[in-house]
């Protein structure tokens, strides 16, 4: 009877012991395609928190109007492209365009980073905004803004811009 005993405490004690767990090897995820020649052999990785930072950084400053802080986030050979199609190849001409944009905000919504290729640096952030202009006659008129920013050594090398008016 001892032995049956002992043998029914064997037995459970095996049975209430987790399995070992399994190694699972890691696989890098890596999604979509692009168009360009020369980067078909890429693939979309998951970029890193750091450039959705200074993007965010950067909205902190452009909502404070601080010009001065909003040009250290930008390289100086940059490149932004703005919703209705104007292309500034200087801070400080942006800036000018910026300036005599003084109606209307925006709330900052939600960003991700993305990158073609994790070896190599730079990552491309995509930043959505919902804005609101007032018009000539005073109405409100909403928006929906993408933007997309490549970013290299916490460094804002190019800007795209997008808008969609929103009823």
């Amino acid at each position: 009877m001892k032995n049956l005993h002992l043998l029914s405490i064997i037995i459970l004690a095996f049975a209430c012991t987790p399995p070992a767990p399994t190694v699972v090897e890691s696989v890098e995820r890596s999604i979509g395609f692009h168009s360009n020649d020369e980067l078909k052999e890429f693939k979309w990785h998951l970029g890193t928190q750091d450039p959705i930072d200074l993007v965010k950084a950067l909205d902190k400053a452009w909502v404070a109007r601080d010009y001065a802080a909003m040009k250290n986030y930008f390289v100086d050979t940059l490149r932004i492209t703005t919703y209705n199609g104007k292309v500034f190849t200087s801070f400080e001409d942006f800036q000018i365009n910026v300036t005599e944009d003084t109606t209307g905000g925006w709330t900052f919504d939600r960003a991700y980073s993305v990158d073609l290729n994790p070896a190599l640096g730079g990552e491309h952030v995509q930043a959505f905004f919902n804005s609101f202009d007032i018009n000539p006659e005073g109405d409100t008129i909403k928006y929906k803004i993408y933007e997309s920013y490549y970013v290299v050594n916490n460094k804002i090398v190019w800007l795209d811009q997008f808008r969609q008016e929103t009823k």
